[in-house]
């Protein structure tokens, strides 16, 4: 009896530790492009971060139709909610690094810890979310805050839309600039 407790349990925990893995890779994934967006444009203007800022700033605030009063005052508690799932985020993942490189090495117990860790930072998410919503909802009514939370995965399927056509036309680009020099 012990002994399919035992494999069930380490059945458990491979499953875990293979999700874990394929999370840790996506949010890897995401962070790498996100983070390209941060270097400077060739003008030295404004970054590629900020611009996506702005981007969705204005696509939230057109699609969600705020006025100019709701507007000041949604923006800076949206932030605000951002910036704590920014680092409950952030906790998390380092949490989820720490357990994919030393996996390996960690007692049962503390890949345990670990993700129980995890599984609070996510629920640490839902909170802040739940709390952030009615506070935004209090500015610009349930209707409107209820259309926010699809509004942000919208935004990153049209970003990252743009990003894949900006990026086959470049490729376009340079085979065709490739085509013209073998001709010439």
């Amino acid at each position: 009896m012990t002994t399919f407790y035992l494999n069930s349990i380490n059945m458990k925990t491979n499953f875990i530790q293979k999700k874990l893995k394929f999370i840790f890779i996506l949010y890897s994934i995401f962070s790498f492009s996100i983070s390209s967006f941060a270097q400077e444009d060739e003008d030295g203007d404004t970054t590629k971060h900020e611009k996506v800022q702005q981007l969705k700033i204005a696509y939230i605030t057109s699609e969600l139709n705020l006025t100019s009063t709701e507007a000041e005052k949604f923006w800076p508690i949206y932030n605000e909610m951002n910036s704590k799932l920014k680092s409950t985020r952030k906790e998390k993942k380092k949490i989820i690094q720490e357990l994919n490189e030393k996996s390996e090495l960690l007692k049962d117990e503390d890949i345990k810890k670990k993700l129980n860790s995890i599984f609070d930072s996510e629920i640490a998410e839902v909170n802040i979310t739940k709390e952030y919503n009615f506070k935004i909802a209090a500015i610009i009514g349930y209707k409107k805050s209820a259309k926010l939370l699809n509004l942000e995965q919208e935004f990153r399927r049209e970003l990252l839309k743009r990003l894949k056509e900006n990026n086959r036309q470049g490729n376009n680009q340079r085979q065709g600039q490739g085509q013209r020099s073998i001709k010439r």
